[in-house]
């Protein structure tokens, strides 16, 4: 997913609190989750080497406990934390059922 709507006006009003490094972090992270269609994984210092901010754990962990939701993946022997955000989830979501659905019709117009 190489693009998605932005909408200032929630973003702006969740995050007019963060430090100038939080906020690129959070920024970091969403850019990734869309990027890569899926939650980031690992533990904080692992995201914040992800997101290039390897020397700003603090911030990276910070945010990632105030706007994200941990859990444990089931990956079997070697579970991974995973950073899910509810918002991303949907459009996602929308973004890959939109997209199987283009296809489809592609598929019957051929």
């Amino acid at each position: 997913m190489h693009s998605f709507q932005f909408h200032l006006g929630d973003y702006y009003s969740h995050t007019s609190h963060l430090s100038l490094t939080e906020d690129l972090a959070y920024r970091r992270i969403i850019d990734f989750y869309y990027l890569h269609e899926s939650a980031p994984t690992g533990r904080p210092d692992q995201v914040a080497r992800l997101i290039r901010m390897p020397k700003e754990v603090a911030a990276v962990e910070q945010v990632l406990n105030e706007f994200f939701c941990q859990e444990m993946s089931d990956s079997g022997d070697n579970p991974l934390i995973v950073w899910r955000h509810k918002r991303c989830d949907i459009e996602i979501e929308k973004y890959q059922a939109f997209t199987e659905t283009a296809s489809v019709i592609r598929i019957h117009w051929a």
